[in-house]
């Protein structure tokens, strides 16, 4: 009976041996490709100070959102930039509008949108594809007068 008992508890001290061991390779690894990441994010990432000016106005449009239009979304507030794309968007009825928004910003697919709405995949398709003429057509009349 005690030798049952020791051979148990080998076998559980070896199990437990093989486990630590491992872990301790999966964390040396780990610790490898996180210096190995770090270097290469350094070696990509320049300094504010190495910019022209030039370079610092461009940045600075680009992280410029102040004057953005939002949408709420699903729990999600997406910035639109452009302001002609913005203001079309909002004169698009609310359905067509939030189906856009879904599938190109949210990157929802057609079946997943039509579960939201109750509607077949394919009548979320053809809304959707309506709904990127009247967008086109909205966009053309605010460029073109």
């Amino acid at each position: 009976m005690e030798d049952r008992i020791l051979i148990n508890i080998n076998k559980e001290n070896k199990t437990i041996k093989q486990f630590v061991k491992l872990c301790r390779i999966a964390l040396k690894y780990e610790k490898v490709n996180y210096y190995s990441e770090r270097k290469r994010m350094a070696e990509r990432e320049s300094h504010i100070e190495m910019f022209s000016e030039k370079q610092l106005e461009m940045i600075d449009k680009v992280f410029d959102t102040y004057h953005a239009d939002y949408f709420q979304i699903m729990g999600y507030e997406i910035g639109i930039v452009d302001g002609d794309l913005a203001q079309a968007l909002r004169e698009m009825p609310d359905r067509q509008m939030q189906i856009v928004l879904m599938y190109y910003l949210v990157g929802l697919k057609d079946r997943e949108i039509g579960e939201i709405f109750g509607l077949a995949k394919s009548s979320v398709c053809k809304l959707r594809h309506d709904a990127i003429k009247m967008l086109r057509r909205l966009m053309e009349e605010l460029y073109y007068g």
